[in-house]
């Protein structure tokens, strides 16, 4: 069987590790995937070969997704380096709804997956008032 397109999930702390687990127990088991979290204290050439190393291990022979938790961040920073590769997404901004749009659809190409990641975004997103339940607001209103 083909191995899913690689994943790599960057986040500021244990974010990165607590969302696939989380996505995990909605979508199950996942693989070919690596998480990493950075760290004040970090130096930034050794949070560079960590990465290195952790994309390494993955099979990107269907090219290399990386999800990041902040624009302009540093995870997104460091990722960027990868952008430079042929067959690679990078993806900032990341959120439950999204990563489990992602993981059920690894088996896609990422052009496929670049244009359910922002369906994925807007379909994820919703914010409501006491208002809005009384019917004094539209939908169209609420974003």
């Amino acid at each position: 069987m083909e191995s899913p397109i690689a994943l790599l999930v960057m986040s500021h702390g244990d974010f990165a590790k607590a969302a696939i687990d989380s996505a995990e127990l909605i979508v199950g088991k996942q693989s070919n995937y690596a998480t990493m979290g950075v760290v004040m204290t970090d130096e930034l050439d050794s949070l560079k070969q960590e990465m290195r190393e952790k994309v390494q291990q993955l099979d990107r022979k269907k090219g290399l997704l990386i999800l990041t938790d902040i624009v302009g961040g540093t995870p997104t920073n460091l990722a960027s380096e990868f952008l430079m590769e042929e067959e690679t997404l990078l993806v900032s901004g990341i959120n439950l709804p999204v990563l489990l749009e992602i993981l059920m659809n690894r088996a896609n190409s990422l052009d496929t997956l670049k244009s359910l990641v922002k369906t994925a975004y807007k379909q994820g997103l919703s914010i409501r008032t006491k208002r809005d339940l009384e019917g004094e607001v539209d939908d169209d209103d609420l974003l």
